[in-house]
């Protein structure tokens, strides 16, 4: 398999799986003790074939070597076979996640997801709400909170619900609020959200019926309303797990990047957004990220469905993440999401 010996691509993947262990370069005479029947004179020369291939690298001065982002790569892509997730750990995800059930809450229970994700990986676990933009419009309610506050309820066929609290500066009457809301439902019922978002003040523009404050309202909230994401719409969990990483602790700066651009969310929105339309695991590691904080860390994604729109559910850890492992509970965790919320 491409460049590669076999007895090269054997020593890669006892040296990867070694490292992931450990955290501790890996020397030959580890490997050569691992029942391959070669002696370290022999991985040794291996492993300088390989770091000169560019799967290997030596950190400063050590004796041993670790995997390069290539190395992880080829790994990930042509050698690791993953591990099973044991009956006994998917039951136990499926209880830590169906607490949040009883309560009803999407957002709850994808939050829970995120944290059972972290917990299991001890890495930061990643959650993106199913996006609203291919989402078919159902109805639009509005509630009088207030004489100042108006809540707005959206829902799209698939269940999902989206709400916006404003503020109005004088009250309704309710037979106004309540003609508005059944103009505003017949006109834009079975449209995706994102034709919705595009064209909703010419919807509403030639109503003459109901409340106008409420129909400027409207169309005013259409960013926010309709809009396809939102920093809300990230659940993270586990931040603690991945900022106790070795890799990540050891250096304040990168530490200082990361903790910036998850605080930040855009960036990391239009990143896991990009990753919707991918079926089944996508894995980027290192220096394949365009993002610089991101260039120390691999980002696992799998997409789930909740009727005709798409979430994701991921983690992101050091390139020293146990890939074999983590790929299984990512999808078997997107798996689960697309059943508890089809509830």
């Amino acid at each position: 398999m491409r460049d590669l010996s076999h007895r090269e691509q054997t020593i890669l993947s006892i040296l990867i799986s070694t490292y992931v262990a450990t955290g501790e370069p890996v020397g030959s005479r580890t490997i050569a003790r691992s029942g391959l029947g070669l002696s370290a004179a022999t991985v040794r020369n291996s492993m300088s074939d390989l770091e000169e291939k560019g799967f290997l690298q030596q950190p400063h001065t050590s004796a041993g070597r670790v995997p390069s982002d290539k190395g992880y790569r080829f790994y990930v892509d042509l050698l690791m076979e993953n591990e099973e997730l044991g009956d006994q750990v998917q039951i136990s995800l499926r209880r830590q996640v169906e607490d949040q059930i009883r309560e009803g809450n999407i957002a709850g229970i994808l939050e829970q997801v995120s944290k059972v994700v972290a917990d299991v990986s001890h890495n930061l676990g990643i959650v993106l709400s199913p996006t609203f933009d291919q989402g078919i419009f159902k109805c639009l309610e509005v509630v009088q909170l207030s004489e100042s506050k108006l809540l707005l309820v959206l829902t799209i066929q698939s269940g999902l619900v989206k709400t916006l609290v404003i503020e109005i500066d004088s009250s309704i009457a309710a037979s106004e609020m309540e003609d508005t809301r059944r103009i505003v439902n017949e006109r834009l019922f079975g449209l995706t959200i994102g034709e919705i978002r595009d064209s909703v003040g010419e919807r509403l523009r030639s109503v003459y019926k109901g409340s106008p404050k409420l129909l400027r309202i409207i169309s005013d909230s259409s960013s926010p309303l309709f809009q396809v994401s939102s920093k809300e719409d990230l659940h993270l969990g586990g931040t603690g797990n991945f900022f106790l990483q070795p890799e990540i602790s050891a250096d304040h700066d990168r530490m200082a990047g990361l903790i910036d651009l998850l605080e930040e969310r855009d960036s990391i929105l239009d990143l896991l957004g990009s990753r919707l339309d991918h079926e089944g695991i996508a894995i980027t590691i290192g220096n394949e990220h365009t993002s610089p904080e991101l260039q120390s860390c691999s980002l696992l994604t799998s997409p789930y469905r909740v009727g005709n729109v798409f979430g994701l559910i991921g983690i992101i850890g050091p390139t020293r993440i146990p890939y074999a492992k983590m790929v299984p509970l990512v999808s078997y965790m997107a798996g689960l999401t697309e059943e508890m919320l089809d509830h």
